[in-house]
């Protein structure tokens, strides 16, 4: 009985001595566990998304894919914007057809009322030469009120037909602003058709930048509305970990710093340089208590370390390795 007894007090304390033996590697450098500085890795990632409405009729990439700048990810049905686009262009020969009967018509008249207004400034300046003289002569009684009164009724029509002349090139003018308003009707035409081309290109979807598809949103065939996210991409070359750092230690690092950090596998490790300190505090790392004897809590600000490793993906643990900062 006292041999079972001494037996089970050897395996107790050999417990015992194995899990401190275990506590004292966990660190691996002898650092204490408060002492350490964890990060959380993130990447570059874009939801890519649709600019118009419609039904997706390919769907090129699945998850896990790797594309390159400019590859076609998917296709949205474009039958309508082409149906749009022909009746478009036919209003467009329309109108550039319309611009030149006007301007056929305007050039027509132009000459012609020039002519007419021409011949009828003469005409006047001749009959109201002839009106001036009967009228002298008819009040000298050199000549009969008949006489006169034939100058003055040919003085009469030339000063109607000047000012029908003048009315002539006034409706030149209506010609005109008539191809300026058509003008301004095309370039409206034309921008519309322009718009129609955009939404085209846009049925179209490709990838932003180099990366994976780490997400797919929707399928083949779905009806999406503008904006809709139809993949996930995501840059494994621009990616960084962020750590939070307590304002009581904060003076340690500074930018362009080189640093080096280890995964929770023990084995993965990477270097990176800190491209970015907070100017804003994130939240409270030490709550202040009566117990502490502190009035006032110890605020985190982030700092990113930028590390564009394939290393690290979203989401991954990482922890800086030694002081990792200025003295």
């Amino acid at each position: 009985m006292r041999t079972y007894r001494k037996k089970m007090v050897l395996a107790a304390v050999s417990g015992l001595l194995s899990a401190a033996l275990l506590a004292g590697c966990g660190t691996q450098t002898g650092e204490r566990a408060e002492d350490q500085v964890w990060g959380r890795a993130d990447a570059k990632e874009i939801d890519v998304n649709s600019k118009i409405s419609g039904r997706v009729v390919e769907l090129l990439v699945k998850e896990g894919d790797e594309v390159h700048q400019g590859d076609l990810l998917a296709r949205i049905d474009d039958r309508d914007l082409n149906t749009q686009r022909l009746q478009q262009e036919a209003a467009i020969r329309a109108i550039e057809a319309q611009i030149l009967q006007a301007a056929a018509t305007t050039e027509m008249q132009k000459g012609t009322t020039a002519a007419a207004l021409a011949q009828a400034e003469t005409n006047l300046a001749l009959c109201s030469a002839d009106h001036e003289r009967y009228a002298e002569l008819l009040a000298a009684d050199a000549v009969s009120r008949q006489s006169y009164d034939t100058y003055r009724a040919r003085y009469e029509a030339a000063q109607a037909a000047y000012e029908s002349a003048k009315a002539a090139t006034m409706q030149t003018d209506v010609n005109r602003a008539n191809e300026a308003a058509l003008e301004k009707k095309l370039e409206q035409a034309q921008a519309a058709r322009a718009q129609i081309m955009v939404s085209l290109d846009e049925t179209e979807i490709r990838a932003p930048f180099d990366g994976i598809v780490t997400e797919k949103y929707i399928e083949a065939g779905s009806m999406i509305s503008q904006g809709t996210p139809l993949v996930a991409v995501q840059d494994p070359t621009d990616n960084w970990v962020d750590i939070k750092v307590p304002e009581t230690k904060l003076g340690g690092y500074r930018l362009h710093q080189s640093v080096r950090l280890r995964g929770r596998d023990g084995t993965t490790e990477v270097d990176g340089v800190i491209t970015d300190i907070s100017r804003k505090s994130e939240f409270a790392t030490q709550r202040a208590t009566s117990e502490r004897g502190s009035d006032a809590d110890i605020i985190s600000f982030n700092v990113k370390i930028q590390v564009n490793s394939p290393a690290l993906r979203p989401g991954m643990r990482f922890r800086l390795l030694g002081e990792g900062v200025a003295s």
